[in-house]
């Protein structure tokens, strides 16, 4: 049985927004991430995803959503709904219908964390808006701390009554300290 693909997303803002990029509205059926049957807005030809790898012990991974040809009034919801998409988790989801479109399949390919949503206007020859929706890993959004040094010199800059440290320098490689009263 050959099927048919088409992707989607579904933003989880106060009143969750999903987009399919199909033509028309599209009835999801109840499943593992929507309660009750959900509704998904047709974005067409005009919505476009890069691929993404789901990989192990990768570097994050940060991708853009673009919604091209946006109406004056998806541009006013983009631009008020902004602050909300910030951090939000955002499914990416895959479709798979039969010859005759209808849905067989929804499979939830990846989760990723909303970053921010951009409008861009281009006047040229045609107007063309374009609003893009910047997503990545939970990684993308981590910062690591800097090394850490134990000794005694840090610790007081720390808290300066503090001298738990003061024998660090004494230790060194093959070298055993034991605990405790002397």
């Amino acid at each position: 049985m050959q099927l048919r693909e088409s992707f989607a997303l579904r933003i989880e803002t106060d009143d969750p927004f999903r987009m399919w990029s199909g033509h028309g509205d599209l009835i999801v059926p109840p499943d593992i991430v929507e309660s009750e049957p959900a509704l998904y807005i047709g974005g067409g030809e005009l919505l476009n995803a890069p691929d993404f790898d789901q990989g192990i012990n990768f570097t994050a991974e940060r991708i853009e959503i673009q919604l091209s040809g946006a109406s004056t009034e998806v541009i006013r919801l983009a631009i008020e709904a902004a602050a909300e998409v910030t951090n939000a988790r955002v499914h990416f989801v895959t479709m798979r219908f039969d010859m005759n479109w209808q849905l067989v399949e929804v499979e939830y390919e990846a989760v990723f964390r909303a970053d921010k949503i951009s409008v861009q206007s281009d006047e040229g020859d045609a107007r063309s808006r374009t609003i893009t929706l910047s997503i990545g890993t939970e990684d993308t959004n981590r910062n690591r701390a800097p090394m850490a040094y134990f000794t005694d010199q840090d610790q007081r800059r720390r808290s300066e009554t503090d001298a738990i440290f003061s024998n660090v320098s004494g230790i060194n490689q093959g070298t055993s300290r034991t605990f405790g009263p002397r």
